[in-house]
């Protein structure tokens, strides 16, 4: 059976991994205007990956931006990893709408089921600006209102996805998290990197996530300009050790 360290050590890792995903990242390289006139905007995609720690493939997940009725958008993450006993499965899903090359969430759902005890939360960013989230956090919960430019785990992709089309090089963002708690999450453009992923060979913009009291953490990002910048590969190391690295192996446009 496995022990309590390794449980606790995946645990960590997986929920790092789809938090991240669903939840980044020489000097900075400038993105080309040319590419950026080409990619005005987010675009309905289903992309899959691989997850992989320590050269090990843990399992895989899909990430799918579909258009909806009344100018809106759907961003869902799917994903299964197993390990030894254990296993996780997690979906989560926001449903948001782009005013002004802003994101504004309108509801986020998070289910997760497998090793250890299942997870669920709903989450809705009313008109009125009331924020409604069960169940609540039972320590710093978030507050009963929100305020636009907030986001949760995964409306956060497709703002991100958004500012790089836009040029952008340092980006803050304010979180609803999927534990029903406010956060903070601050990252930078470092540069450019040619990678290469089950998809094949691309040149990537390569952003970082800035971390003011970690100084053993790291976790890196890479987008995709010629496909409208999505989602590549995330990379984490924490306290000198890989954690997760989980790279692109198909993307389909589904206009």
């Amino acid at each position: 059976m496995m022990n309590n360290g390794r449980t606790a050590v995946l645990s960590s890792l997986v929920l790092g991994c789809v938090t991240l995903m669903s939840s980044f990242f020489t000097s900075a390289t400038e993105v080309s205007n040319d590419t950026v006139k080409h990619s005005e905007t987010i675009k309905p995609f289903v992309a899959a990956y691989d997850m992989y720690r320590q050269g090990d493939r843990l399992g895989q997940g899909e990430r799918r931006l579909e258009r909806q009725a009344n100018n809106q958008y759907s961003l869902s993450l799917e994903s299964e990893l197993k390990w030894l006993i254990f296993s996780d499965r997690r979906k989560e899903t926001s449903l948001f709408s782009v005013q002004d090359e802003q994101v504004v969430p309108g509801s986020y759902q998070f289910n997760r089921s497998g090793t250890g005890s299942d997870d669920e939360i709903n989450i809705l960013f009313n008109k009125d600006n009331s924020l409604v989230i069960n169940p609540k956090a039972r320590k710093d919960a978030a507050p009963e209102t929100w305020q636009l430019g907030w986001q949760d785990e995964m409306s956060l992709h497709a703002q991100i996805q958004l500012d790089l089309i836009n040029g952008k090089k340092l980006f803050d963002y304010t979180v609803v998290t999927n534990n029903g708690k406010l956060r903070d999450y601050n990252f930078e453009v470092i540069g450019e990197e040619l990678i290469s992923t089950g998809f094949g060979r691309f040149k990537a913009v390569k952003i970082a996530r800035i971390y003011d009291d970690k100084k053993f953490y790291a976790q890196h990002a890479w987008f995709i300009p010629e496909l409208n910048f999505t989602l590549a590969r995330l990379w984490r190391m924490k306290k000198g050790v890989e954690q997760y690295d989980l790279v692109i192996k198909s993307y389909t446009v589904s206009e």
